[in-house]
């Protein structure tokens, strides 16, 4: 009568230790969706504001293109055209980024969200070593820019403060943004395979 009371018990405690280690497991995989997700936002947010930018920056190129005073100088029009092709590839290349990201979703296959966020991460050390070579060419033709606008002294310190600038937002932006969320996106991914992993029963 004992053994049979024990054997109750025994089974009583191990079925609330399964749905203990179940409900724990559900509420690690909520916090991995949670993080995930947002990491994700930021993602989508940072490239999609990047085409809104970069459709709002071509209309002002073309009317400073044909603005007068730029009309007869060699180096402004050559620098609006440099910056205007920069933003029509920059539209396109920003759109392939978002097609990998929107294909992204946390409830479905680890191994499909995994593939997405690595073709991703590729996208971006690309990214990376288009603007190291696209900025110094940037940075040149403002500089040729102001030489034969003939700019006086106040606005040369406006252009190498706001050049300084752009160098410490690129930075902080694939720093803080990119390489930071892809990170943690693929840590949590890695976390949510192995949570899946340990509900595979072992032979």
């Amino acid at each position: 009568m004992e053994l049979e009371e024990l054997k109750t018990v025994w089974a009583s405690i191990d079925e609330r230790l399964k749905k203990q280690e179940m409900l724990n497991k559900q509420i690690i995989q909520e916090m991995l969706y949670k993080k995930s997700d947002k990491s994700l936002n930021w993602l989508v947010n940072t490239d999609a504001s990047s085409i809104i930018v970069s459709l709002l920056a071509i209309p002002f190129l073309i009317w400073a293109y044909n603005h007068p005073p730029f009309n007869h100088m060699l180096f402004p029009r050559i620098a609006f055209i440099v910056t205007f092709a920069i933003c029509i590839w920059g539209i396109i290349w920003y759109y392939y980024k978002l097609k990998y990201l929107m294909r992204i979703d946390f409830s479905k296959i680890v191994k499909d969200n995994m593939f997405c966020m690595n073709k991703y991460s590729i996208m971006i050390k690309q990214e990376k070593i288009s603007a190291y070579f696209l900025m110094p060419i940037i940075y040149i033709l403002c500089i040729l820019t102001y030489y034969e606008f003939k700019a006086n002294l106040s606005l040369w310190v406006l252009l190498v403060v706001s050049l300084a600038v752009g160098v410490a937002i690129t930075y902080w932006m694939y720093k803080k943004i990119y390489d930071k969320n892809i990170q943690s996106i693929k840590k949590n991914l890695q976390e949510l395979e192995e949570l899946k992993e340990l509900d595979v029963p072992k032979e």
